[in-house]
């Protein structure tokens, strides 16, 4: 390979590259184009190692956490840091001896005392990614997104080919997540829609906005409002720019408000389709089932309250008109819930005390979210 000062000398050459080919001076071209190819490996070899992903970690899930160290190491990321989101004791001690295995210079464990939710996990992992001085580049990651070994490649090279921009974000693409695979197939742009709830509207109906779309060598990439935490990679400084991860929303679409401030203030998303994390685990909600999965009695009631108030507080924004907006809600209910298929319709005729616990649960959280309200807990029902 090439020192770099060597290619300085050459450069001026880079601009007249073709016109070399025509010439007989075809070995100079040659060697200012190998000056370029070998600059760029450079370039991307320095972003995977100014990249330091930032995992959270719960419950007893240090078998997912292992492959996902592995992958995260063997795409090439410099750094790590994973945060114990309060564990029991046995587990911590697990956790902590990953630091053996891994190397104490490329893994950092931060543990937290209880459970802060995925908000409160994340503002701790991207906050102690983001103050490491080497740190460039934050990739978020769940403990069961594992990269595959490209992954980390693909988005330095997209990012490359996108001019190199801080303002660039991208996400990597999970396979099993019907968000991304919806994307792809469809190139639909995902975000919020102004009325919208929960991503319906009438006005989707009619006019269906589609993603704009990036291809350079091989690599694609479409568009997003907003992104997952599982695979979102971004430049630290967005930290100045937004801030950490509101700790207020404590379980589910923190992500989504996080990413959204920062599209609002002028920067870009791209899911990039040629980095693939691999789920080693579905998510609770695409289990198939006849029942829409908040009125399934072995789920949660908080994990329910958490996703519709939350949801519901970041769609404020989106709100130009109360009256769609409420008459979007009523349509959802009907047509995603009551009338979703006929095992539906029968279980609100035949379980009409569990429909009236749900649907009690649903109402209150839809109330918690429209008035910013993040002291009431879920309630007992």
């Amino acid at each position: 390979m090439l020192g770099t000062w060597q290619c300085l000398p050459r450069l001026w050459f880079l601009p007249l590259g073709s016109l070399f080919r025509l010439t007989t001076y075809d070995g100079i071209s040659q060697r200012a184009d190998m000056c370029m190819h070998d600059n760029l490996e450079w370039n991307e070899q320095t972003v995977l190692q100014g990249t330091c992903a930032a995992i959270v970690t719960y419950g007893n899930r240090v078998h997912f956490l292992k492959q996902v160290l592995e992958g995260v190491f063997g795409a090439g990321a410099g750094h790590a840091i994973v945060v114990d989101n309060g564990t029991e004791k046995s587990v911590a001690a697990e956790i902590a001896s990953l630091s053996e295995i891994f190397g104490a210079s490329q893994l950092t464990i931060v543990r937290l005392p209880t459970n802060t939710g995925s908000a409160g996990g994340f503002h701790a992992a991207i906050q102690a990614a983001a103050a490491r001085e080497d740190t460039q580049h934050v990739w978020v990651l769940d403990d069961d997104n594992r990269p595959e070994p490209a992954s980390l490649t693909a988005l330095a090279k997209a990012w490359n080919g996108m001019g190199a921009d801080t303002q660039i974000c991208l996400s990597s693409f999970r396979e099993d997540k019907t968000t991304y695979k919806k994307l792809f197939k469809t190139s639909k742009f995902h975000g919020i829609t102004k009325n919208s709830f929960f991503g319906f509207s009438m006005q989707t109906l009619l006019r269906k906005q589609k993603a704009k779309i990036w291809q350079k060598d091989g690599l694609k990439c479409l568009q997003m409002q907003m992104s997952a935490y599982g695979g979102f990679w971004f430049h630290k400084s967005w930290i100045q720019k937004v801030g950490l991860p509101d700790t207020r929303l404590f379980l589910y679409f923190d992500d989504y408000d996080f990413t959204l401030r920062i599209t609002a203030n002028g920067g870009q998303i791209w899911a990039c389709q040629n980095s693939v994390l691999k789920d080693l685990e579905l998510s609770w909600q695409v289990h198939d089932s006849a029942l829409q999965h908040w009125l399934r009695e072995e789920e949660n009631f908080s994990r329910t309250y958490f996703s519709i108030r939350n949801r519901v507080y970041i769609e404020r924004g989106f709100v130009k008109n109360k009256y769609i907006y409420d008459a979007n809600i009523i349509l959802y209910f009907l047509s995603k819930i009551v009338f979703k298929n006929r095992q539906s319709i029968y279980y609100h005729l035949l379980h009409p005390r569990l429909v009236y616990k749900r649907w009690k649960l649903i109402l209150q959280a839809i109330k918690a979210g429209k008035a910013a309200d993040f002291q009431t807990p879920p309630p007992k029902v």
